[in-house]
């Protein structure tokens, strides 16, 4: 007798499975071979300004320094820690927190691509593409990093979903497994509390089980109790480092200017730069985007419950992690680039659960990638040709020139910088960087800070009220040397490094007069290399700098 039961899809790759060159076997192969040929040059990538200045809160921490008090920073302290642990145990190169960065990202790969087993290698391999092709921006930054806790969560919430439909399971267990990932969670905002819209859309998505709906107090207890022993940690870290008042005062008093200021130009001209610069990724959204949103509703009766169940988790998490991005956060890269590596895992998966439409999918996928490896410099002969240079000779100025993807700040002009301040034996106090891309010398040259206003421009602009009294201190410093990037004055790279008329160590032709007579670049000139400039103090007076677009991204 002919069976009339629905045909069950399956969630596995069995169609595939015993042939010799499958997509899992071909996607493996692909990304050893991107991880062998691409890794020297990605350790040997500059990092970004971000970087050096979560370096050098934690350098103050660990000389005895104080968080917030000591330095000027609107985030929660999270990151700080990460930098200290590094820092204490492997050193403080760049090449050190590159590899971390990689490991984090290995390991966040691992936990989103077991969270969709059966597409683990394609998921894989276009993560480790989209990771190894965008800029310096995108690496060693909060929100990437991010991404591990909510995809340990991701797993966590889905193995409290299956305990939940275990007749014998008992309220303790799910409580107790509630609290760890509470704990995760938890962890996750002190690097960055927007997660904890994720965070609620993974838990209510969670309820579709009924199971769990029955046992919601119990699992909701569970999640609420360590995310606060999460917090009550942190918490207790800042209260007995005496760091708590301070903290309080930036969270409560600063940021209200600093969420509702910075002037970042034309937000079209802003978004079309980020479209460009993280093309062919930022497509996704376009098909992941609506398909989130429709798996999230209604979806295909075949598939297995459990199938359904994984589909709506990740929508649920992707659709929030967009949602905080566009209404809570600065256009930077680095914000907008976890998203689509969600949305990547997403559709491959939903592609391999969906049995129709065969062909489109794989035009999609198929076109998608010949763009990705396109337009990625890990294609290009010039990036693979450094592969030998990065091994031998590690990060230098003239290695980071040729990777970086944005053309600035110059590496090697920064070393030119350098030189120069140790020809005039600089000391601690005594260098003041104006522009936020400088701060790398602090840390190159051993220096503190002239004042707790290390972000000197973007405090400027993103707390305007305070603008005296950052003057002030600025004036009352022991600084001697103050640092810009002639950028900031709106060039393009070839006109900042122009030399006019009146020889290297003038203003090139395009330099905006009316900039001239505002602080920095109303003082004399002592050295300048490219768009890099050393302004001698004192000169003329401080006086009010004008609101240009912040340069911190």
């Amino acid at each position: 007798m002919m069976s009339t039961a629905n045909p069950v899809i399956p969630d596995t790759e069995s169609s595939d499975r015993g042939a010799r060159w499958n997509t899992s076997t071909l996607s493996l192969g692909a990304l050893i071979l991107l991880l062998v040929a691409a890794t020297p040059q990605l350790i040997c990538m500059p990092v970004t300004n971000d970087v050096s200045y979560y370096d050098l809160q934690a350098r103050t921490v660990m000389r005895g320094g104080m968080l917030y008090r000591d330095m000027v920073e609107p985030n929660f302290p999270g990151v700080v820690w990460v930098h200290i642990l590094v820092r204490s145990l492997a050193g403080w190169s760049t090449e050190v927190l590159r590899v971390f960065d990689l490991l984090v990202f290995c390991l966040t790969v691992f936990c989103l691509t077991r969270f969709v087993s059966a597409v683990r290698f394609q998921v894989g391999l276009l993560l480790f593409l989209a990771y190894y092709s965008v800029s310096e921006w995108c690496h060693v930054q909060r929100d990437l990093w991010l991404l591990l806790p909510a995809a340990v969560a991701l797993n966590l919430r889905w193995a409290q979903i299956q305990r939940s439909t275990q007749a014998a399971v008992v309220t303790r267990s799910l409580f107790l497994f509630g609290t760890l990932e509470g704990l995760v969670w938890g962890a996750g905002v002190w690097l960055k509390p927007h997660v904890v819209i994720p965070a609620l859309a993974v838990w209510l998505c969670s309820l579709f089980n009924p199971a769990l709906r029955k046992k919601v107090w119990s699992d909701l207890g569970g999640l609420l109790t360590g995310g606060l022993i999460a917090g009550a940690l942190g918490v207790g870290w800042l209260y007995f480092t005496g760091t708590w008042p301070w903290f309080l005062e930036m969270q409560l008093d600063w940021n209200r200017e600093y969420l509702t200021q910075g002037n970042f130009g034309n937000h079209y001209y802003v978004f079309l730069n980020l479209a460009v610069r993280f093309f062919p990724y930022i497509l996704i959204h376009l098909v992941a985007v609506p398909m989130a949103l429709v798996l999230l509703i209604r979806q295909d009766p075949q598939r297995p419950p459990q199938v359904v169940l994984r589909l709506r988790l990740l929508s649920a998490l992707y659709l929030a992690w967009i949602l905080q991005v566009v209404l809570l956060q600065h256009p930077f890269d680095y914000v907008h680039f976890p998203p689509m590596l969600l949305g990547m895992t997403l559709l491959v998966y939903a592609f391999h659960c969906t049995r129709r439409a065969r062909l489109t999918r794989w035009i999609l996928t198929g076109g998608f990638l010949v763009a990705a490896l396109w337009f990625s410099p890990v294609t290009k002969p010039a990036y693979l040709r450094l592969w030998s240079a990065c091994l031998e000779q590690g990060s230098t100025g003239a290695i980071r020139n040729q990777l970086a993807r944005i053309p600035y700040p110059d590496w090697e002009d920064m070393e030119r910088v350098a030189a120069f301040l140790k020809s005039q034996q600089a000391q601690d106090r005594e260098v003041t960087c104006f522009s936020n891309d400088m701060i790398h010398l602090y840390l190159d040259l051993n220096l503190e800070p002239s004042t707790r206003y290390v972000y000197t421009h973007s405090c400027l602009e993103f707390y305007p009220s305070r603008r005296p009294l950052i003057l002030k201190t600025l004036r009352n410093s022991p600084q001697r040397f103050v640092l810009s990037n002639l950028m900031a004055g709106g060039l393009l790279v070839s006109q900042a490094k122009e030399v006019g008329p009146e020889g290297p160590s003038a203003y090139p032709p395009a330099f905006p007069e009316h900039l001239k007579t505002t602080f920095p670049w109303n003082l004399p000139i002592a050295f300048r290399a490219g768009t890099l400039v050393v302004h001698r103090y004192p000169g003329e007076p401080i006086e009010n700098p004008p609101q240009e677009s912040s340069d911190k991204h």
